[in-house]
């Protein structure tokens, strides 16, 4: 059996944390550089500018920062200041860590069309997130080693307490997101199937990525395998909420993309539900109606329940009465 406690072993293991440390590093970096349209959009001012981008633009430059710290720390070989190094590293993963987790929140509450309950709830995982984050960034403490030349995190296992917290505070949001889209019971149309499928595989994805760190450092082998994990968390964290928040962007935009007639009236043209081409089994035209400046504003359109089909009868889609469709990319 192996003894994880053995100095050859823990410096064999130290050399496998910079390698996996590095790959993580380069992850990011791909996903950062093959990103980066997306801002530059918004900087051009092809997308309207909303609130939430300062959050999702410090999630993205916290891990960037995080990711230089990581180079410098581990690839260091003359004796630096090891206490700031660990202390500045923290503080920009963890700011990347609070603005995904909020992105996240943020959708959640939308998603429960700003439930009291579920906003408490949601608040308070995420304060109490942000609390743990803080308590260890005041806490952790590295020292320089000689041999092998480097800076060392000591008392690693002390961190137990807040990686479990975050961990849990994530997958419980991811989950209650998936919880209130099930609710609504709207999960085979529209904007509600594209969120919960793409919810459900963030979850997956979440899980896969943030609970090893959780499981390994409450298993304290030695000080590199309980650091061994808590980047790909980062990461994965980092990666699944801003990807979320691009992929709805783009979802609104495609949304918005219809034909105006010099009335004021548009025409969307959708598939029908069983994923057909129109020309097969029909086009549901709705007509839509701005309704004024106010409530162009607020994302809100009358739909016309008089629903024109070609080629068909009537699609059950055409129901009595107004509609009111929500902007879906607002406070999500």
């Amino acid at each position: 059996m192996t003894n994880f406690h053995d100095p050859a072993v823990i410096q064999g293991d130290a050399l496998a944390l910079v390698k996996f440390m590095h790959c993580l590093d380069g992850v990011f970096l791909w996903d950062l550089f093959t990103t980066m349209g997306f801002e530059w959009e918004y900087l051009t001012g092809k997308r309207k500018y909303r609130w939430t981008m300062v959050l999702y633009s410090l999630s993205r430059l916290g891990a960037l920062g995080n990711v230089f710290c990581n180079l410098i720390g581990f690839n260091v070989t003359h004796e630096i200041n090891c206490q700031q190094w660990i202390i500045w590293n923290l503080i920009l993963a963890y700011v990347s860590f609070g603005c995904a987790s909020a992105l996240i929140a943020l959708r959640v509450v939308a998603i429960w069309h700003h439930n009291r309950v579920v906003m408490a709830l949601t608040s308070g995982m995420w304060l109490t997130n942000i609390g743990f984050l803080i308590y260890g960034v005041a806490t952790v403490r590295a020292v320089w080693s000689p041999d092998p030349a480097g800076c060392v995190i000591e008392n690693t296992f002390q961190a137990r307490d807040n990686i479990t917290v975050t961990v849990s505070t994530d997958l419980a949001q991811l989950t209650l997101m998936l919880v209130g889209l099930l609710r609504s019971r709207q999960t085979n149309h529209g904007i509600f199937r594209y969120l919960y499928v793409q919810g459900l595989i963030w979850l997956i994805a979440a899980t896969l990525g943030e609970v090893p760190s959780a499981v390994f450092i409450n298993l304290n082998l030695n000080d590199p395998w309980n650091l061994m994990f808590q980047n790909l968390a980062l990461f994965t964290m980092q990666i699944c909420a801003t990807r979320m928040y691009r992929a709805l962007a783009d979802f609104n935009l495609d949304i918005h993309q219809y034909t105006r007639d010099p009335n004021g009236v548009s025409d969307l043209q959708f598939r029908m539900p069983n994923g057909d081409a129109a020309a097969t089994h029909g086009t549901t035209v709705l007509r839509m109606h701005h309704m004024g400046a106010s409530a162009s504003k607020s994302g809100n359109f009358g739909i016309s329940a008089k629903s024109t089909v070609i080629g068909e009868e009537e699609s059950q889609v055409s129901q009595k009465g107004v509609l009111m469709m929500r902007d879906p990319s607002e406070g999500v």
